[in-house]
């Protein structure tokens, strides 16, 4: 009922068989004999809706609360002020079929946490929409209901506690604005390693300790998809940040923290990964290029440079070859040729791919599971695994917590890379280009990238400067990355990126015209 009154227009019964009943017999017999019990159980107003053929079923007019919550939600972040659209909040009670129990098939599964993240994230920005329009309103009474829900459903979302604690100051309700810091603080201390901002902990008489405050974070609309983006304040040029295999923003912390302040460092989830829209396509090499050039756009980067990670490497040279960019860092970017593509994703992207169908009981589970099989890295490190880990799990119907990464959209990211002429893109670059490798072997004692591939690298962008972290394996390189991978890149934004825009911008240069390769020498 889920599937078929949230689907818009009937689907084909084949499609429908297949997600409910893979494992049967006759997918399409079990189908048949499930939609002839609906008929029976179903109120008979609704049943008089239900249209079964013999090429597609589907519910003719029916009405959902997500269908008035969506038509609400469009208004409300268009004009959050407009009182017509009050219910909207109101309608958002869980999360979409919460509590059930049944299990169809991971297909279902998908599909049914797709649509219960989808729903979350729209709530989430109606209701940040709104309670910002409340605090300029002075209305702050009508959203501490959504607020206090929201901090529920998104329990690590800084910006609803804060939200929530500054609506009961205004209100006068001291008591509850303490309850709503405590729980906030202890949230962001005990298990996102932080400290909550320091403007709060002044006014709430706990006062600043030693630590950072947690990196801002937003959900930014492009054309077709919003993405979520996390950024540690710093200074200009900016740089962006592009996950590996499965991985999302947060994975790229011990980068953003050991970067920031000195260069602001920006990382985003890619589509179908993290917090970021999941849509039923794209997620080919070619449309994350897209993305992240409209988020470059959409944020007013100027001069960025675009940092891409393993996977991420060929979408950060795609953006760099396609458009202007300040320069492009590699750490060891999944670019060469097909058979070097090819061991990778047996090695990496396969494993991978195989835990974002597991399920755990909590964090601490999925925490256990992961270091059992890495190495113990630095304190600082091991926080912002934990930090990671917390941000990675999505709640499930069942009580049950999965990673916020799509199988499907792993496995067409790879594809796509693995048919691509990834060096030949790399050749196609003309800003400043940073390659860098890890110096300690990984799976199999071996390193990840190989010397062929190294080299091959070297020719497609023979003026770029190259840096071994030899204190680093593949893995390590973002989520503890060395002192000399830091300073490299430090140095490589501060040198090159900088001086290459200090000599564009001389009068007698006339403009920012695109650099030659010989010109980056």
């Amino acid at each position: 009922m889920a599937r078929l009154a949230l689907a818009g227009s009937p689907l084909p019964r084949a499609v429908l068989a297949r997600l409910l009943f893979p494992e049967a017999e006759d997918p399409r017999r079990a189908l048949r004999w499930h939609l002839t019990d609906l008929r029976k159980k179903l109120p008979p107003e609704l049943g008089e809706q239900l249209i079964v053929d013999r090429d597609a079923v589907g519910f003719q007019d029916v009405a959902t609360d997500v269908a008035a919550f969506e038509a609400g939600a469009a208004r409300l972040l268009t004009d959050p002020a407009d009182p017509g659209v009050t219910y909207t909040l109101e309608l958002y009670r869980d999360d979409l079929c919460a509590g059930l129990s049944v299990s169809a098939s991971p297909e279902f599964e998908t599909w049914l946490y797709v649509e219960q993240e989808r729903l979350r994230r729209l709530f989430r920005r109606c209701v940040i929409a709104r309670a910002r329009e409340a605090r300029v309103s002075g209305s702050q009474a009508a959203v501490l209901t959504s607020l206090s829900r929201l901090v529920t459903v998104d329990p690590y979302f800084e910006d609803a506690h804060v939200l929530l604690v500054e609506a009961y100051e205004a209100l006068g309700r001291h008591d509850a604005a303490h309850a709503a810091y405590d729980r906030y603080q202890r949230a962001v201390r005990r298990e996102l390693h932080a400290e909550p901002k320091p403007e709060l902990a002044q006014r709430f008489q706990d006062g600043p300790r030693a630590g950072r405050p947690l990196p801002e974070e937003d959900l930014v609309q492009l054309r077709d998809v919003t993405l979520h983006v996390v950024e540690w304040a710093g200074e200009e040029p900016a740089i962006l940040g592009i996950h590996g295999s499965a991985g999302s923003a947060y994975s790229l912390t011990a980068l953003g923290e050991r970067l920031a302040p000195v260069h602001r460092f920006l990382a985003l989830d890619l589509r179908g990964h993290g917090f970021s829209d999941k849509p039923p396509s794209g997620y080919d090499l070619a449309s994350h290029v897209e993305d992240v050039s409209q988020l470059i756009d959409v944020l007013a980067l100027e001069r960025v440079v675009v940092l891409g990670f393993s996977l991420g490497g060929p979408v950060a040279a795609g953006v760099a070859a396609n458009r202007d960019v300040g320069g492009l860092v590699l750490l060891e970017g999944a670019i060469g040729d097909r058979p070097f593509l090819s061991r990778h994703g047996h090695e990496s992207v396969v494993p991978t791919e195989e835990t974002l169908d597991l399920r755990f009981h909590d964090a601490d589970e999925y925490l256990s599971q992961w270091r059992a099989a890495t190495p113990r890295y630095s304190d600082d490190a091991e926080r912002w695994l934990d930090r990671f880990a917390r941000y990675e799990l999505a709640r499930l119907p069942d009580g049950t917590y999965r990673r916020r990464g799509l199988r499907a959209a792993l496995r067409a990211e790879f594809e796509s890379v693995l048919d691509a002429d990834t060096l030949g893109i790399l050749a196609r670059v003309r800003c400043p280009t940073l390659l860098v490798r890890g110096g300690q072997p990984w799976i199999g004692r071996l390193p990840w990238l190989t010397d062929e591939m190294w080299d091959a690298q070297a020719a497609a962008c023979p003026h770029a400067p190259t840096s071994v972290a030899a204190s680093a394996n593949h893995p390590s390189l973002v989520r503890d990355p060395p002192g000399e991978l830091i300073e490299a890149i430090s140095t490589f934004v501060a040198t090159r990126v900088r001086a290459e825009d200090d000599a564009q911008t001389l009068p007698q240069t006339g403009g920012r015209a695109p650099l030659s390769a010989g010109d980056r020498s």
